[in-house]
């Protein structure tokens, strides 16, 4: 599993000695002087954390799956379930949620 730290984020940008800049947010104005990204060391973290090692894409199908998977649980099906069964059969309905949008724009 990748460390969720700041250098294998999405949104950080190495800069020199283990510092870089997160790009999450735009640039703070800091006093009177000019704005700049917030700097954070290598292995800084936070809540906002992205995995650089995978596509937003990828990460929005992730959580799509996630999404299915708890509403499945929540219905009857899920008591009755082999192991295993609930995360296969949300992984098929996320895989399939972009065919079923343009079938409905047809």
């Amino acid at each position: 599993m990748t460390k969720r730290t700041c250098e294998n984020c999405r949104w950080w940008e190495y800069d020199q000695h283990a510092i870089g800049a997160c790009m999450r947010k735009p640039p703070q104005r800091v006093g009177n002087l000019q704005d700049d990204w917030t700097k954070t060391h290598a292995t800084d973290r936070c809540g906002e954390w992205a995995d650089a090692s995978i596509t937003p894409e990828q990460e929005d199908r992730q959580e799509l799956t996630r999404r299915f998977a708890v509403s499945i649980m929540s219905t009857q099906w899920a008591a009755n379930c082999p192991e295993g069964q609930v995360w296969a059969v949300a992984a098929s309905l996320a895989a399939a949620e972009p065919q079923i949008q343009k079938e409905a724009q047809q």
